[in-house]
């Protein structure tokens, strides 16, 4: 995703540009100068990367390297908010040839460059990029082997209004053309023979980078060349800018685990492939979520589960019922007490008023007889 022109005056000026693009186009190994660079994983099969309805991508294949992704109902959300800003997410598998659709809309802003790199170890790179002051266009450019020593490789190519509407950008690569396609229209091929004789031909296993970074703003290392060629001087106070990526496919045109250096050419032919099951075809192979667990467990398995789950459900509701039935038991004994209680407390009541009654009767009949000898 380095960036280019087609002025011959800025032509030479970015040879020397240094900017924060470099969070997507760097190396940890470059296999040209080392001999103990890591295998690479592969992805060795074919997939899809559903980014609406609030997914993002899994942590199990991709690493983001810079910033933070946000989600939501349209895609994963690229934001800037500010000066140094620059979210980008890199792939943890490699594809060797194959094919790759990214369906997004890029951001609007002055300076502000979103962009699909597909970068190799040693530094074969194919690049949309699209400038957010340019709503009419997106740019195409390759690199081989890191060589930046012109930048007359970029093309420009129109699209109906990238920033407000999502459209599909593929590219797909083998051994001898690569194709660039927006929607279902291809709008570029370059031939193997054409890149300085295959010597600057990409044709070595990549990652799939994606990011937005602000070229615009000369406060954060960037150049006279590369503020000019991203479209001008950033305005932060229209942030954010947000670049929105709906889906990604990625199919790669080989089967391996992995792919192995076998030399310092960094040519394909010097690829060699490690055979087994890659780290995606164990991720498609392992169930994700509680639903696809479940609805991966033999059905005998499923039936002990619900058995056991069951059993255990009934010895709880037969423990409450022991409860409640010993609760009432209980309640009936202590209401029964309780009404004995009460019924001998009105009889000794009873008796109480009887006998009162009984010795008032006697004053009485003491009075009158008192009375009658009077």
């Amino acid at each position: 995703m380095r960036p280019f022109s087609l002025t011959t005056a800025l032509l030479a000026g970015l040879s020397l540009l240094v900017s924060n693009a470099a969070a997507q186009t760097w190396t940890d190994c470059n296999p040209l100068e080392r001999t103990d660079c890591p295998n690479m994983p592969a992805l060795s099969t074919n997939m899809t990367f559903n980014l609406t309805e609030g997914k993002l991508f899994s942590r199990d294949l991709w690493n983001t390297t810079n910033g933070k992704i946000r989600d939501s109902d349209e895609g994963a959300l690229f934001k800037i908010g500010g000066r140094g800003d620059s979210p980008t997410i890199q792939s943890k598998f490699y594809i060797f040839f194959g094919t790759v659709q990214v369906v997004m809309r890029a951001a609007r802003g002055r300076g502000v460059i979103s962009s699909i790199v597909l970068q190799s170890e040693d530094l074969d790179e194919i690049d949309w990029e699209f400038k957010g002051g340019d709503e009419e266009h997106v740019h195409t450019n390759y690199f081989g082997k890191g060589d930046s020593e012109n930048f007359d490789r970029g093309e420009h190519h129109e699209v109906e209004s990238p920033m407000d509407s999502f459209h599909n950008y593929t590219v797909n690569w083998n051994q001898d053309v690569l194709e660039w396609w927006i929607n279902n229209k291809k709008v570029r091929t370059l031939k193997y023979s054409e890149a300085s004789n295959g010597t600057r031909y990409p044709q070595t296993p990549v990652t799939v980078r994606l990011g937005i970074w602000v070229g615009g703003d000369p406060e954060v290392g960037n150049t006279n060349g590369t503020v000019e060629w991203a479209g001008g001087l950033t305005d932060y106070n229209e942030a954010p800018f947000t670049m929105t990526v709906a889906s990604v496919y990625a199919r790669d045109a080989h089967q391996a685990k992995e792919y192995r250096w076998g030399d310092k050419t960094g040519s394909w032919e010097s690829i060699e492939l490690i055979q087994g099951k890659s780290i995606v075809v164990d991720y498609q192979e392992t169930p994700h979520g509680v639903k696809n667990r479940w609805n991966a467990l033999p059905q005998a398995a499923q039936i002990g589960i619900i058995c056991g789950t069951s059993g255990g459900a009934l010895t709880i509701l037969a423990f409450i019922a022991f409860c409640c039935i010993k609760q009432r038991r209980a309640g009936r004994r202590e209401y029964a007490a309780a009404m004995a209680i009460q019924q001998r407390e009105a009889l000794e009541d009873a008796e109480h008023k009887r006998r009162m009654a009984a010795d008032e009767g006697y004053s009485w009949a003491k009075q009158n007889e008192s009375y009658r000898r009077i």
